[in-house]
């Protein structure tokens, strides 16, 4: 995790803003060259028979663009880190986390850094559909980012104090462990090791065949042993030592985890897309995806390396 091109697409909404303080923090950290990315939409007017509409599509299209550059200039001279490197594109494209991710592959990014929603947002438990597109699909990082629930608020400070990393154990966590010690150790942060011990709801049927439902609990001698095997895996996983703090919980994981970082007033989640029941990169994660929706702080999602997108 030591990004050197850090990737911020934007749509000039809230959103997009936010998401820029957190990148421009890390930019510095990183001495990473920031690289701000706008997207206009190409409606293909052309493809629909439209060809009296296209003139003026056309026209649309080429104000649009114009905008966007004044725009997009404007975000990389209002800077406050003038030391950052900062590059300015914008493409047009059909579709929108498509271009995004063309970018991220041809330009060597090592971090993407977006808002959770775009313009036509409809609500913090709805994650929007390019920044679950990202998740899903970018070979590398991504972050995601809110902007303030209160309107008008002006762009958060960047301070990353408490950082949580939920571990299951697997190579997908040891992954995303090494990235949550590398920004601890950047930040001074202090970061927070978290198994959940899970509780499933099974259906059940009597001996009359009446269904139920039942409660599964991880066995006890797990549970008791976890916090030493988070030490003893925290203690493989390379990266600066700093300030541990190691936690065990029981319930329900996506859920234990926001109500964990939300108690503990963490900065920052760094989990990865897939646990130990991760399919493929094109399949989030159920706990990861209900993470990045209901977190009450920026969550960075670690996706699988090349060729480990099948392990179990």
């Amino acid at each position: 995790m030591t990004p050197q091109h850090i990737l911020v697409p934007t749509d000039f909404s809230v959103h997009a803003d936010a998401a820029l303080s957190h990148a421009l923090s890390l930019a510095n950290r990183y001495e990473a060259t920031l690289h701000l990315l706008h997207v206009v939409n190409d409606p293909g007017a052309g493809w629909y028979g439209l060809g009296d509409a296209e003139v003026q599509i056309d026209r649309l299209k080429s104000q649009a663009e114009s905008e966007a550059r004044e725009r997009l200039e404007g975000m990389a001279r209002a800077t406050e880190a003038p030391e950052v490197r900062t590059t300015v594109v914008q493409r047009v494209h059909l579709d929108v986390a498509d271009a995004i991710e063309e970018y991220v592959d041809s330009h060597e990014i090592d971090l993407t850094v977006t808002g959770t929603h775009g313009r036509q947002g409809l609500g913090r438990l709805v994650l929007g559909s390019v920044a679950n597109a990202l998740i899903r699909r970018a070979a590398c990082p991504v972050m995601t980012v809110r902007d303030s629930e209160n309107e008008g608020d002006s762009p958060p400070t960047v301070a990353y104090e408490e950082i949580l990393a939920p571990i299951d154990f697997s190579e997908h966590s040891r992954r995303a462990l090494h990235a949550a010690k590398d920004i601890a150790g950047q930040y001074g942060a202090t970061r927070h090791l978290l198994f959940v011990a899970e509780k499933r709801v099974l259906p059940t049927f009597s001996d009359t065949g009446i269904p139920g439902v039942g409660v599964v609990e991880m066995d006890p001698e797990i549970v008791e042993n976890a916090g030493a095997a988070l030490e003893a895996f925290d203690d493989k996983v390379s990266g600066p030592s700093g300030k541990r703090a190691c936690h065990v919980e029981k319930g329900e994981v996506a859920g234990s985890i926001v109500d964990f970082a939300a108690t503990n007033a963490v900065d920052l989640i760094v989990m990865a897309t897939r646990g130990l029941t991760g399919i493929d990169r094109f399949v989030l994660g159920s706990n990861t995806e209900r993470v990045v929706r209901k977190a009450p702080c920026p969550v960075l999602t670690v996706p699988p390396i090349s060729g480990e997108d099948g392990d179990e």
